[in-house]
């Protein structure tokens, strides 16, 4: 039996082929790995979310009672009503993970960010998986608009006034 040898076109082909067979099986094995969808996968390798989260971001639901502030060295702070928290941040494909020294909490998001809108669901705290995945919205902002306690206490006010003269 004769053995036919390859042409140096077929061989370059199926060497061709091999190769895209292992690359669309390692980014199989990558998108199941950080759990999102190759499309996302393929924009946060190419685009680096790292320098797209950057920046300050002010909650869509309640925009003086939540903010983030990313900064380019991986720290954050982060502002819910009147208190403010520092920390870490890490990023690892579309998880993003906050550190905060002070309270020794970790907790991981899925994070998606669209131009001036980031998107974060909540992943785990302190290693335990999330039991509702809680979705927050933020629009990237200029300035910050957090309230002031002295702001929270002059809506409750007004808020109360009303309330006492429709009765």
């Amino acid at each position: 039996m004769a053995v036919k040898k390859l042409s140096v076109p077929k061989i370059i082909a199926i060497v061709v082929a091999a190769v895209l067979v292992i690359l669309i099986a390692a980014g199989s094995i990558y998108c199941v790995s950080t759990d999102q969808n190759p499309s996302e996968a393929a924009k946060s390798i190419f685009s680096g979310n790292e320098e797209q989260i950057v920046g300050k971001w002010q909650s869509q639901k309640n925009p003086g009672l939540s903010a983030f502030v990313f900064y380019e060295d991986g720290t954050y702070d982060s502002y819910i009503s009147t208190a403010n928290f520092s920390g870490n941040y890490e990023i690892d494909g579309n998880k993003l993970t906050l550190n905060n020294p002070s309270t020794a909490k970790e907790i991981v998001y899925k994070f998606k960010v669209n131009e001036k809108e980031l998107s974060l669901t909540l992943y785990e705290e302190d290693g335990e998986e999330a039991e509702t995945k809680e979705v927050s919205a933020y629009d990237r902002v200029d300035e910050l608009n957090q309230k002031s306690l002295a702001d929270l206490i002059g809506e409750l006010k007004e808020s109360q006034q009303a309330t006492t003269e429709k009765e």
